[in-house]
């Protein structure tokens, strides 16, 4: 499979096409593809989904994908590194940004669903114009309007959930996303802490999280974590020091045992070969 390297922190181009001329690919940063108008599908890691502008899609650097265009369509891609989301240098912030991305990428994972939205059509329509202007990899409104279209993204995730299914369903639902949002702060999602978050008594908890998930509740969170452990070790500058200390674990050492129950090699060992896949 061919992957894409960019070297420059952010690009954003603006185009329209009726034929896709790239191969199946991967890339070394992210990518927030908005299309305004057209339709066909986007296939994305095996998985064809029908598109019609406007609607927006996030990737993640390991998602591999290309387009089955079937009228002309208008994209506008905005391609950005970890280094352009960290580029402060304040830990904090790179924390933020890292949850950030965690969250709306866990959308993207495992609903598949096209985001749609037609507010967030002219923020984009202002980076365009921004980066036509200044071509500035460091401009701060395109910061600043990148971190709105998060949030709308973000937003609408949250009000994707309805309210409308069974109780169970709503149960289980805000569990999940408790989960997900205190990951990083193990205490937060130890059985005791949930069951009484959630009103379950300790053993009613386990039956109930496998019932609806079909997994363990602590197979579900070393699972969630491990992702996140892959992403930080394939995209992320951080060293396994603050890596550990980022996603809760006691020490470099706890991290190293975790990751090798899931893989025969060490963190440092998987980032070498993730930074040296073609």
């Amino acid at each position: 499979m061919k992957r894409y390297i960019q070297h420059e922190y952010l690009k954003v181009s603006h185009f329209t096409t009726s034929e896709w001329e790239h191969p199946v690919h991967n890339h070394n940063h992210f990518e927030l593809i908005f299309i305004h108008k057209g339709s066909g599908t986007h296939c994305i890691s095996g998985m064809n989904i029908p598109y019609k502008g406007p609607c927006l899609f996030l990737l993640a650097p390991c998602d591999a994908h290309y387009f089955d265009i079937s009228t002309p369509t208008t994209f506008t891609f905005i391609k950005f590194t970890n280094v352009y989301l960290h580029g402060t240098g304040v830990m904090q912030l790179q924390q933020r940004w890292n949850q950030e991305l965690d969250q709306l990428l866990l959308q993207a994972r495992h609903q598949r669903k096209i985001i749609t939205i037609q507010r967030m059509e002219p923020l984009i329509q202002l980076i365009v114009a921004e980066w036509k202007a200044f071509r500035e990899e460091s401009s701060d409104t395109i910061f600043f309007l990148l971190q709105a279209l998060f949030t709308m993204i973000r937003h609408q995730g949250e009000e994707a959930v309805s309210p409308a299914g069974t109780k169970n369903d709503t149960r289980v639902t805000h569990l999940l996303n408790y989960i997900h949002e205190h990951i990083h702060a193990a205490d937060e999602i130890q059985v005791e802490q949930l069951a009484g978050q959630f009103g379950f008594s300790k053993h009613y908890l386990g039956e109930f999280f496998k019932e609806q998930t079909g997994s363990t509740l602590r197979e579900y969170v070393n699972r969630y974590r491990l992702q996140l452990l892959e992403d930080r070790l394939h995209f992320s500058l951080f060293s396994l020091k603050e890596i550990s200390h980022e996603l809760g674990f006691n020490d470099q050492s706890h991290l190293n045992k975790f990751f090798r129950k899931y893989h025969d090699m060490t963190p440092s060992a998987y980032r070498e070969q993730m930074q040296t896949t073609p």
